[in-house]
């Protein structure tokens, strides 16, 4: 039985943003997610920086691995190049 999201509310004017890349810091005590787009050689252009607690961080990615696994599902397998598994040290998450 899926549960239902929490509620939220999103005032207007809240910005939103598409987002090809994505950048990691780990601290003792919380995650950084730098979020923004990928330009070929060029550094990551961060268009929102996000921080958050490890435990926050965990309960988000088992959310995001279950909606994925949710999509693939109903969809089809999402595929991801060998090479960029490689390059993240990924080659066995999948």
């Amino acid at each position: 039985m899926a549960r239902q999201p929490l509620p939220y509310e999103r005032p207007e004017g809240t910005p939103e943003f598409y987002i090809d890349g994505v950048n990691l810091e780990t601290q003792l005590y919380g995650i950084t997610l730098h979020l923004g787009d990928l330009r070929p050689d060029a550094p990551l252009l961060v268009k929102a920086t996000i921080k958050m607690s490890p435990q926050l961080a965990k309960v988000l990615s088992l959310l995001l691995s279950s909606h994925v696994r949710q999509y693939e599902q109903g969809i089809g397998p999402i595929a991801i190049p060998n090479q960029i598994l490689h390059d993240l040290g990924l080659e066995d998450a999948i």
